[in-house]
């Protein structure tokens, strides 16, 4: 039985822009707290809980970020919420480092025509949003 106060780990997932591994790698962490399972065994989390998480984790609210889409969607998977710390280069291209609530930082190689367009300036919020097709790591 659906609980309608109580959310998947796969909503959850959906709501916070993240893949259900990384719940599960978060709750292994001790960055989320363990949720109660139903009968089956599946987790089940509090909305108000979630809406912590986002706030801890990735600095937002639990619902969809604006980003000026209107009624549009997008399939990029993970949305990170930040705040622009620098724009550098010239020429064609820039490079905008976005400062995220966890302290770290992701960089952006984007057209200055775009950054421009998109208004963006030092201090702004804005999104980043990753559709990473591969992954690379090394050591």
């Amino acid at each position: 039985m659906k609980h309608p106060e109580k959310l998947t780990r796969k909503e959850v997932a959906e709501a916070l822009g993240v893949t259900p591994k990384t719940l599960a790698t978060w709750e292994k962490q001790g960055k989320i707290p363990p949720p109660e399972r139903d009968w089956r065994g599946w987790r089940l989390y509090d909305r108000a809980v979630v809406r912590d998480m986002r706030r801890k984790l990735l600095g937002g609210e639990m619902e969809q970020p604006d980003l000026g889409l209107g009624a549009l969607d997008t399939s990029a998977r993970t949305r990170l919420k930040g705040v622009v710390k620098e724009i550098v280069g010239e020429g064609v291209m820039a490079e905008v480092v976005l400062s995220l609530p966890d302290g770290q930082e992701i960089v952006s190689v984007l057209p200055r025509s775009a950054v421009r367009r998109l208004g963006l300036r030092v201090g702004d919020r804005a999104y980043a949003l990753v559709n990473a097709s591969d992954v690379l790591l090394a050591r």
